[in-house]
C-alpha cells in the first residue's frame, strides 16, 4: 500500500515537471514570437530571421545577434533604424535594410511593410541574398521628414528618426512643454538621406529629467517640424 501511494506521488511530480517545462517552453516562444513584426517584412521569414532554427529558439543567426547585441530596448522590443539596417550582419554583401525591402530604415511598427514581398530575402542567411538585377539605386528622400520616436512612451531612451533630401546643417533639439531647451541632440552638417538620433533623457548638464511630455523639434535649411513624446518613468 505504502508503495503504491509512494508510486502513485512521484508519477504526480513526474507529471507537474513535465507540464511546467512544457509550459515555460511554450511561453519563451510565444514571447519572442512578437519580435517578427517589428522588423519590415518580418513574417516572409519569421523566427528565421533571427535564429539558425527556423521555428525559433536555439542559437540566434548574425542578424539574430546584431538585433539581441544592440537593437533592443528594456521592453525587448526591436529597435529597427537605419544603423541596423547599414549593417550587413550575414556577410553576403547585402544590407539587412535592402534584404528587407527598407534600405533606408524609416520602417516603424504598425506601418504597411515597405517594398516588394517577392524581393525580400532572410538578412541572417548568407546564403539568401537579393539578385543583384533586382536591387534598385538607393533612393535618396526627395522630401524633409521627421518621423515618430521610438519607442514612445520611453523610459529611458528613445530613437527620433529624420530625412533630409540634401547634404546641410541639421539642427534637433528637445524641449519641455514650457517650450524651454532641454537638450541639444545635434547641431552638424549631415548627407541627405535617412539619419537617427538617441535621446537618453537627460538635459545639456547630465541629469536626468522628470516624466512628462517633451517636444522634438528639427530645423533644416527652411525646414521646421516639432512632434510629441512622452518620458514615463
Amino acid at each position: 500500500m505504502i508503495n503504491n501511494k509512494q508510486g502513485y506521488k512521484m508519477k504526480k511530480n513526474i507529471l507537474f515537471i513535465v507540464v511546467v517545462l512544457v509550459s515555460v517552453t511554450t511561453t519563451i516562444l510565444v514571447s519572442k514570437s512578437f519580435r517578427v513584426t517589428q522588423i519590415p517584412n518580418g513574417p516572409k521569414f519569421s523566427c528565421a530571421n533571427c535564429h539558425v532554427d527556423p521555428f525559433g529558439g536555439g542559437p540566434r543567426n548574425a542578424f539574430g545577434q546584431s538585433v539581441e547585441n544592440g537593437f533592443l530596448n528594456n521592453q525587448g522590443q526591436v529597435i529597427w533604424n537605419s544603423s541596423l539596417a547599414a549593417m550587413d550582419s550575414d556577410g553576403d554583401g547585402a544590407s539587412n535594410g535592402t534584404e528587407l525591402q527598407d534600405a533606408s530604415g524609416s520602417w516603424r511598427i504598425g506601418n504597411n511593410n515597405p517594398g516588394n514581398l517577392s524581393l525580400v530575402t532572410n538578412p541572417g542567411d548568407p546564403t539568401s541574398k537579393p539578385n543583384p538585377t533586382s536591387v534598385a539605386e538607393e533612393n535618396f528622400p526627395t522630401n524633409y521628414k521627421l518621423l515618430s520616436n521610438y519607442p514612445n512612451p520611453f523610459n529611458p531612451t528613445t530613437t527620433i528618426a529624420f530625412e533630409i533630401p540634401q547634404a546641410e546643417n541639421v539642427l534637433l533639439a528637445v524641449y519641455n512643454i514650457n517650450g524651454e531647451l532641454i537638450r541639444t541632440l545635434a547641431n552638424k552638417n549631415y548627407s541627405a538621406g535617412s539619419h537617427n538620433e538617441v535621446w537618453n533623457g537627460k538635459d545639456d548638464f547630465g541629469n536626468n529629467v522628470s516624466s512628462g511630455i517633451y517636444i522634438y523639434r528639427i530645423k533644416a535649411g527652411q525646414f521646421d517640424k516639432s512632434a510629441r513624446m512622452v518620458l514615463l518613468k
